[in-house]
């Protein structure tokens, strides 16, 4: 998949990841104006497929991958969002590729498989994103045969990305870095699925909101890499972008092991480096 067979930094359009990371307010101010400015009736997935997955066939809509968002956003920069994989794909997993289409970076996250993330049961994947404008939203999910299968649903939403920071940004990053993850066992003891979730304390700024004290833009600082690891096998490893919501929150299945220990190492763009490991269900 595209996080191991091709650089993802060339799969973007234009250099937006390259200006994100920079988080420089003076080069993130002009995002808008050097992204390419589609019109809402435009259909962009066609380049952003060849960008990400060259002349590859992907399979749509058929089953083997289901995507659950609202049709409507209540709020575009928290819009609630799970992909599942159901209980009768069987294959190991390799990757899952989330896109926005009309996002100024379309690539939300690419998370790519280990040993420890399970099957024999349903396998999921849950984080809440932000929306800038009218876009479908795709799962795009690569299986150990290397076969590709894609879910999509249009959703209506509009200004996630740069919606006013309604909070303080300094009083943001208190607590910065703060992590709990925690294990949720399933009902039956002896099922191979387990569940995991992580909620991390952080701004995930994207370098498109105005600080409501000062009006000046809010640099970029965002969780760019996540390694869940069970009981030292990798469960996955994810590369994100900004279109991740402020205060990531992720929850995952991941297969069982002999203890079911999560260890958790989250790195943002500041190379900042945050590490935590999982706590009991209702601690």
């Amino acid at each position: 998949m595209g996080a191991n067979d091709h650089s993802e930094d060339a799969a973007m359009p234009l250099p937006i990841k390259s200006l994100a990371y920079a988080g420089g307010a003076a080069a993130l101010a002009g995002l808008l104006l050097l992204a390419p400015m589609a019109n809402a009736d435009e259909d962009v997935w066609p380049t952003l497929r060849k960008q990400a997955f060259g002349d590859r066939a992907i399979a749509a809509e058929d089953g083997m991958v289901v995507l659950e968002i609202p049709g409507t956003a209540e709020d575009a920069a928290i819009v609630p969002l799970t992909v599942r994989i159901p209980p009768q794909v069987t294959q190991d997993l390799k990757s899952l590729t989330l896109f926005v289409d009309k996002n100024p970076d379309p690539k939300v996250a690419t998370l790519t498989f280990g040993p420890a993330s399970g099957k024999g049961g349903e396998r999921s994947f849950s984080t809440r994103v932000r929306i800038d404008n009218f876009s479908y939203v795709r799962a795009v999910l690569e299986t150990g045969d290397g076969t590709l299968h894609m879910a999509s649903k249009f959703v209506a939403a509009a200004g996630g990305c740069g919606a006013m920071q309604a909070k303080d940004p300094d009083a943001e990053t208190v607590g910065l870095g703060k992590m709990i993850v925690k294990i949720f066992p399933p009902a039956l003891h002896s099922s191979p699925i387990w569940s995991g979730q992580i909620m991390i304390k952080h701004p995930n700024a994207n370098g498109m909101q105005l600080d409501i004290n000062t009006a000046n833009i809010i640099p970029a600082r965002f969780v760019k890499a996540v390694t869940v690891k069970r009981d030292g096998e990798l469960v996955f490893q994810m590369d994100s972008t900004f279109s991740i919501s402020t205060n990531p929150n992720f929850r995952f299945t991941f297969g069982r092991g002999p203890n079911n220990d999560l260890d958790v190492v989250i790195t943002d763009t500041d190379e900042a480096r945050f590490a935590a490991k999982s706590q009991p269900s209702g601690s």
